[in-house]
């Protein structure tokens, strides 16, 4: 295992940060599969099921069991670890613009596409490695004009060459569920298998430029442009695991994660001498337009009559809305029927701020998709 890091400059005089990735196996020994957490770095649930699946990668290597490269990035923002206020932290948002940190990654598509011309061949082995150098070349020329902009580029830069990307985060409350595109559905079930996802969320585009989709949206984009000249292949598998909720933070729970995050990566073939083998049933697929939000009817507190993961109708009571003044309770009900997979955190609520989200069969959103 070998340690790196990239230095962030600082924003003052006098202050540094950097981030870390720890490498396992050796470049181009076999498939690279990267892996990082706490990008919104008040969300704990990932950060330390990777410290015990290093724990598990330290016994792997030594034993001569990695058979491609893993990366890990066991805390992909300091920036974030280091804001806090009010005793709390923001985590989610960059102190001073309040960027979400999973928000406007660089456009690989757009950086790369001119220069492909006149490049790509007719192999798409070829094409896979070209395209690659591509991505490797232009990250270095994005300009950086702040430690959060560094920040980004240092993480692309280390996962844009990835066969796979997982991007560890977790939800307010919520069952263990994932994102993904719809490019490589076989990938999309073996993950949920291996790790016990109850629900996978699938969208190609979902808008915002997130750190998962800055690696899967390129290679639909050049292969749209140029499929039907050159084989295109889908390059990178790429996730974002929500572990659950924010308390879900246990060692014995994280370590049961890793585990089976070590099963996932036996099971395409990076590690070796691991016996586990995906036993999970297959995640509920929904299609992330089909996850409808739950608005609150009234000011007040939430209580809630239905757990995550529940199964619900149209019309169905989830919960109420108690206004403690006027004494009057009001019913939150689902708009749509579907999988009730994460609710807020707080238990006090504004009029028509969001309480949750219900995965249903059937497209009820369109444009950018993720809450910010």
């Amino acid at each position: 295992m070998r340690i790196e890091t990239a230095a962030l400059t600082g924003a003052s005089a006098g202050t540094r940060r950097e981030v870390t990735l720890y490498r396992y196996g050796a470049c181009g020994a076999g498939r690279k599969v990267y892996l990082q957490a706490g990008l919104h770095a008040d969300e704990m649930p990932g950060v330390l099921a990777l410290q015990h699946l290093m724990t598990l990668l330290d016994g792997a290597e030594a034993r001569g069991g990695i058979a491609g490269e893993v990366l890990v990035v066991p805390a992909a923002n300091p920036i974030g670890l280091s804001q806090w206020a009010f005793q709390r932290p923001l985590g989610r948002h960059e102190a001073d613009s309040l960027h979400n940190f999973n928000r406007g990654y660089p456009e690989l598509a757009r950086l790369v596409g001119d220069r492909l011309e006149g490049v790509l061949t007719a192999s798409e082995e070829d094409n896979l490695h070209l395209i690659r150098a591509a991505f490797r070349a232009a990250l270095a020329e994005v300009p950086a004009r702040d430690d959060r902009a560094e920040q980004m580029v240092a993480l692309m830069n280390w996962s844009c060459d990835a066969d796979y990307v997982l991007d560890l985060h977790c939800d307010h409350f919520a069952v263990l569920h994932l994102y993904a595109s719809g490019a490589r559905p076989q990938d999309t079930e073996l993950l949920g298998r291996a790790i016990g996802a109850k629900l996978a969320l699938i969208e190609d585009l979902s808008g915002g430029h997130a750190f998962d989709e800055a690696h899967t949206v390129p290679w639909a984009q050049l292969r749209a442009r140029y499929g039907d000249r050159f084989p295109i292949p889908a390059g990178c598998f790429s996730t974002t695991l929500e572990y659950r909720g924010q308390f879900d933070v246990a060692d014995e729970v994280a370590a049961a994660d890793a585990g089976q995050l070590m099963t996932f990566l036996a099971a395409i073939g990076v590690v070796t001498g691991w016996e586990a083998v995906p036993a999970h049933p297959a995640a509920v697929q929904r299609p992330l337009a089909g996850a409808a939000e739950v608005f609150a009817p009234q000011g007040g507190v939430v209580t809630w009559a239905v757990p995550v993961g529940a199964e619900v109708q149209a019309g169905q009571v989830l919960g109420h809305v108690a206004d403690p003044v006027s004494r009057r309770r009001m019913p939150v009900v689902s708009p749509v029927a579907g999988m009730l997979f994460r609710t807020e955190l707080w238990r006090s609520c504004l009029r028509g701020q969001s309480l949750a989200h219900v995965a249903g069969e059937n497209i009820v959103r369109s444009g950018d998709l993720l809450s910010d």
